[in-house]
């Protein structure tokens, strides 16, 4: 049967899965310095007998495999960059060894997300050695500095178009159809800068930004059936002043708000305007900005991006859930459920782009960015497995058509 010899195939090649992944996880890659990441990707494709490989100018990897013949294009998604790794003497293991151990390999990125990217590039060429069809063209991708705002992924909806895309973030193999979205606020407060000891000759920011921080509690959140409620959270606090005895002329407040679609930022942004005005004791003033990002890549290019990842829902009735949903629970011979990413992701970007996107990943989430980062080896041969029968079936025009 398909499946059977697919999982063979898939079960042949656990070694090289597990090596993949513990060679990216050496190989260090913080957003900005994915170079030799994106050569390792490109190298392990290469050897798989990709089709073609090739960078675009922002330094995305792209390994296409042709499809046999007229069906729906698919691309699988992952990033190369991932976040610090802090403290190294708090880890168990060095982050960057990539050390397997007791059937997991271990390390920064293991789950977020280097050892999802080992399963999707090798996706294409189990189902190739299984003698499993695909229909149309898979677009399997190394995506830069999502973890700083998504530019690659931006990037990327902009020159490749695809029928549906595959987010491999960790779901421990389950499917997701949405997540909340994120937008960085910035609120800043503007008064006059003064002694100390003489504060009334000033106009202290502080007044206004409390009273902001005190009205912000009580704004009624939007909740969405499916992803939950929106969340507002004020995190990091910047003034213009070094010394403790000076009263500042201004201060920026960032705010992290977790969006769901009933809100817009448009609409985010002229709630806490007003919300902000009203805070303003007399002659301060302010403003309310969504951070811009500079971000230049490994390549050089250099784009300005709003730190704005959209949320993320397709509806239960979509056909692109509809097939993935039966398409695994046919791969794991168990029904696989649906559910929700509570983290924002590329799928985001890629929705926003016109291309209908769903989320499956090995890796427990819950392990993303912390300092006891690992994944299981099987979740990972099962994973790319399934992402063998995903593109064939995503692939095959029939299977829409019904």
């Amino acid at each position: 049967m398909t499946i059977d010899r697919l999982r063979e195939v898939a079960a042949s090649h656990r070694d090289r899965i597990a090596d993949f992944c513990s060679r990216l996880i050496q190989t260090p890659s913080l957003p900005g310095q994915e170079m030799q990441a994106a050569e390792l990707i490109m190298s392990e494709m290469k050897a798989l007998r990709y089709d073609d490989v090739w960078q675009d100018e922002v330094g995305n990897v792209i390994g296409l495999i042709k499809g046999d013949r007229s069906g729906k294009s698919v691309m699988l998604n992952t990033h190369m960059d991932h976040v610090d790794i802090g403290d190294r003497s708090s880890w168990d293991y060095d982050p960057y060894s990539g050390e397997i151990r007791d059937g997991y390999v271990c390390g920064r990125g293991a789950v977020d997300i280097k050892g999802p990217t080992s399963s999707q590039v090798y996706a294409p060429f189990l189902a190739r050695e299984a003698g499993l069809p695909i229909y149309g063209d898979v677009y399997v991708v190394g995506v830069v500095q999502e973890e700083v705002g998504g530019l690659g992924s931006i990037e990327l909806g902009k020159s490749l178009r695809v029928d549906c895309a595959i987010v491999g973030e960790p779901s421990s193999n389950t499917l997701r159809r949405g997540n909340r979205g994120r937008i960085e606020i910035i609120a800043i407060f503007r008064g006059r800068s003064c002694h100390a000891s003489m504060p009334d000759k000033g106009i202290n920011p502080h007044y206004s930004m409390a009273n902001f921080v005190a009205a912000l509690r009580h704004v009624d959140r939007v909740e969405d059936p499916f992803l939950g409620s929106e969340t507002f959270t004020p995190t990091l606090v910047y003034t213009d002043q070094t010394s403790s005895n000076v009263v500042p002329s201004e201060l920026r407040l960032h705010i992290d708000w977790r969006t769901v679609p009933q809100r817009s930022p448009d609409e985010i942004k002229e709630m806490l305007a007003s919300l902000l005005e009203k805070s303003l004791v007399d002659g301060a003033w302010g403003e309310i900005k969504v951070k811009d990002i500079t971000l230049t890549t490994y390549t050089g290019a250099t784009r300005n991006v709003p730190a704005h990842f959209p949320p993320f829902l397709i509806d239960e009735e979509n056909p692109l859930v509809r097939i993935a949903q039966e398409a695994l629970s046919e791969s794991f011979s168990r029904k696989v459920e649906v559910k929700r990413w509570d983290f924002a992701t590329d799928a985001g970007h890629l929705v926003a782009a016109g291309i209908p996107s769903i989320g499956f990943g090995p890796g427990d989430e819950t392990l993303a960015h912390t300092n006891q980062e690992r994944i299981s080896i099987e979740e990972m041969v099962e994973a790319s497995m399934a992402y063998a029968f995903l593109c064939h079936r995503l692939t095959n025009p029939v299977a829409w058509a019904s």
